[in-house]
């Protein structure tokens, strides 16, 4: 019979871009621990610290499917403005905002 691993964390591979600093995001690219990549994306996610706000992030079994691979992540957050569009007024979306998929 096959026990199942409860808590066990792994190591992810996340690249991320914050909210444009004036013109250009700054791209992050983390190794990140989670007991599966949404919780590790959450949790990353949760932890950003950048004085525009995240974006995007993507989360990847390693960096290499990073590099290999950088279209297809395990998943993605994406925040408000990166789903609906720029904001009309600055502030309009909270950079916290956004969805996993």
């Amino acid at each position: 019979m096959m026990q199942k691993k409860c808590g066990k964390m792994n190591e992810y591979y996340i690249v991320a871009n914050s909210f444009a600093a004036p013109f250009v995001s700054d791209t992050s690219k983390k190794w990140w621990n989670g007991i599966n990549s949404a919780d590790a994306l959450l949790s990353f996610v949760k932890e950003y610290k950048h004085p525009c706000g995240l974006y995007v992030a993507w989360i990847y079994e390693d960096a290499n499917h990073a590099s290999k691979n950088p279209e297809k992540p395990l998943r993605k957050w994406e925040s408000n403005a990166a789903i609906y569009g720029e904001p009309k007024f600055p502030g309009q979306f909270d950079p916290k905002e956004g969805q996993i998929k």
